[in-house]
């Protein structure tokens, strides 16, 4: 079904969870990061990354360069095709099971981003703030 919205299976949520903080880290945050770019690239946008970033004590542009092993191809080509905002909830989730609180940096993300496509974000900025 082309139509029904891809999500993480056990298996890729448990893989997930079993990664080192900093293993993770890369792999998700390098996806977000092409997702998120081929959105936005303004400075705007990358500062809130280089935020989300920093706050995994990933170094900035380590995510570009680091590489998956074979093993987690699956579960890369699902993340690949996960929609934008379900992306960065795992993220947000993934990273506050390591002790990383970004969800006031991810909201923020997702409601620049809502505003770059046209959405009336009144509603949102009210329940935000």
């Amino acid at each position: 079904h082309s139509k029904r919205p891809v999500h993480l299976d056990k298996r890729h949520r448990e893989m997930l969870r079993s990664m080192p903080p900093l293993g993770w880290a890369a792999l998700v945050l390098t996806i977000l990061q092409s997702k998120v770019e081929a959105v936005d690239d303004s400075f705007e946008t990358q500062a809130m990354l280089g935020c989300i970033t920093a706050q995994c004590g990933m170094p900035l542009g380590s995510v570009s360069s680091w590489m998956p092993q074979r093993s987690q191809r699956t579960l890369i080509l699902t993340l690949k095709s996960i929609r934008l905002k379900s992306l960065l909830s795992v993220v947000q989730h993934g990273m506050s099971q390591h002790g990383h609180q970004v969800e006031e940096v991810v909201d923020a993300l997702l409601l620049h981003l809502r505003r770059l496509a046209g959405h009336d974000v009144e509603p949102l900025v009210q329940l935000l703030f």
